[in-house]
């Protein structure tokens, strides 16, 4: 897509620091699941809204970070992380004394569990620099946040703000009803094929977004599916497989690179079908990216305790 002058895209969601390990098979509870890798706790990986924001910087957006992280030494890391990436932490609220992480068990059979502590840093409402952040966003990326702050949140945009959402399949941060709004505000929705079920609790995807709506679909090694809501407009798009033992981020680096092409388009109306072949094959590159440097940072690793061969990953995540 032709790079033009950059909007305002603000970036709304949890916070993490990440941990992450494999297993080849997963054994279920009351059982010993032997780990490919050691889970590293004490030197976490700058997670959560981190990567969305990361991917859409580095794509030429001007993006400001929209969350809350604890007053500790993980969230100065946090924060630094955010400006090194080229993104302003104005929005980014400092309270309470423990920040949130994540530790990621990805089962190379199939599907990834995590296990989350949201810490002790979430207020009851958003403070007056994130309402003015908000308020100054062409766009908004939004992503899996505490509830109350989510409906705030969609209280608080602007009718003209544009809004991408980046589902992930939470239970406790989303009820039917707030999964019903966010798809009738959406201008965009991009989720994996394990979370469609989720999303059509209440009836199907392609009747409850408004006209217009952009979903983009990722199927793992089968590639990406988009569609313009109610305008017989469908396209897909093959990737690359990339051997990778890590895939966490993967997904949001996806969709951060989408958003930041997406507020660069002033008229909606403008993204042909080729523009939105371009817009996925170059979303799809960037987390091929992330994979391949992963993987080489990793080369001079032990190999996997159990001798199996490498998870073949995708350019994205399923999740």
């Amino acid at each position: 897509m032709n790079p033009s002058t950059p909007s305002p895209l603000a970036v709304v969601g949890y916070a993490s620091l990440d941990s992450a390990t494999s297993t080849s098979r997963f054994r279920g509870v009351d059982a010993t699941s032997i780990l490919r890798r050691p889970l590293r706790s004490d030197s976490p990986a700058i997670g959560g809204i981190a990567h969305l924001v990361t991917a859409a910087a580095a794509n030429g957006a001007e993006v400001t970070a929209v969350s809350w992280i604890g007053d500790d030494r993980g969230g100065v890391l946090w924060r630094a992380a955010v400006r090194e990436a080229g993104a302003s932490d104005e929005g980014v609220a400092v309270q309470g004394d423990r920040s949130p992480s994540a530790t990621m068990l990805e089962i190379e059979s199939g599907g990834t569990i995590c296990f989350f502590d949201p810490g002790t840093c979430h207020p009851a409402r958003l403070d007056d620099r994130q309402v003015r952040v908000l308020h100054a966003a062409r766009t908004v990326l939004l992503t899996v946040a505490p509830r109350s702050l989510t409906e705030q949140v969609l209280d608080t945009l602007p009718t003209e703000a544009r809004l991408v959402w980046a589902v992930k399949h939470d239970a406790d941060a989303y009820d039917e009803e707030l999964v019903r709004r966010l798809l009738t505000r959406a201008d965009a929705v991009s989720f994996a094929r394990g979370e469609r079920p989720f999303l059509e609790a209440s009836g199907p995807l392609s009747s409850t977004v408004r006209p217009g709506t952009l979903l983009l679909e990722t199927l793992g090694a089968e590639g990406v599916r988009w569609e313009v809501a109610g305008h017989a407009r469908a396209g897909s798009s093959s990737v690359e497989r990339v051997s990778a033992a890590d895939t966490t981020g993967a997904g949001d680096t996806f969709i951060g690179t989408a958003a930041a092409d997406l507020a660069r388009v002033h008229d909606p109306a403008a993204l042909t079908d080729d523009l939105l072949d371009e817009l996925v094959s170059r979303a799809s590159a960037a987390a091929r990216a992330l994979l391949i440097s992963r993987a080489t940072a990793r080369s001079h690793e032990p190999a996997p305790v159990d001798g199996a061969p490498q998870n073949e990953g995708v350019t994205h995540a399923e999740r």
